[in-house]
């Protein structure tokens, strides 16, 4: 029993250390995306806390005048709001494509990234696109030393965004 618990204990400390040196390793280009994974996974889960932590403190978006308190309202208001009536699913669900990152600056790097958004409602059985953006964005680290967007320009291509 005591080599069993010993052998799960080492392949826990395994795990953690081995993902620790992932992330330490992996580039801001890869960081950033997977700042961006989770703020599309945290949408499409109904979960504040992802979105928000891709967001400075001081985010504006310039296209919207939406700040960090804003786009947490819109995302509460979409969450508790479009629901299927009877199943109580949220209705919609976003991806995202890269198109570009560029990081700059050593002592206080800061990057523009330019990725493309779409947004597909759920209808019945099949979903369909309800908006398509495109997102130009300057990220910096914040004080923890994670990426997260500072300022964001939103032109709508396609649709409409939800209300």
């Amino acid at each position: 029993m005591k080599r069993v618990l010993l052998v799960v204990v080492a392949a826990l400390a395994l795990f953690v250390a081995g993902r620790w040196l992932v992330r330490a390793l992996a580039s801001h280009e890869t960081r950033i995306g997977w700042v961006i994974d989770d703020m599309i996974e945290g949408f499409n889960d109904t979960r504040m806390n992802p979105i928000l932590a891709g967001l400075d403190r001081e985010f504006l978006d310039d296209t919207w005048g939406a700040d960090r308190d804003t786009v947490r309202a819109a995302a509460a208001h979409l969450f508790f709001n479009e629901l299927d009536h009877q199943t109580k699913k949220f209705l919609f669900r976003a991806e995202w494509t890269k198109e570009s990152i560029v990081v700059t600056g050593d002592d206080a790097p800061r990057a523009d990234v330019v990725f493309e958004t779409r947004f597909f409602e759920t209808k019945g059985e099949r979903e369909e696109l309800a908006w398509r953006i495109r997102v130009e964005g300057e990220m910096h680290l914040n004080p923890e030393g994670e990426w997260c967007f500072a300022r964001t320009r939103t032109t709508t291509t396609e649709g409409e965004k939800p209300r």
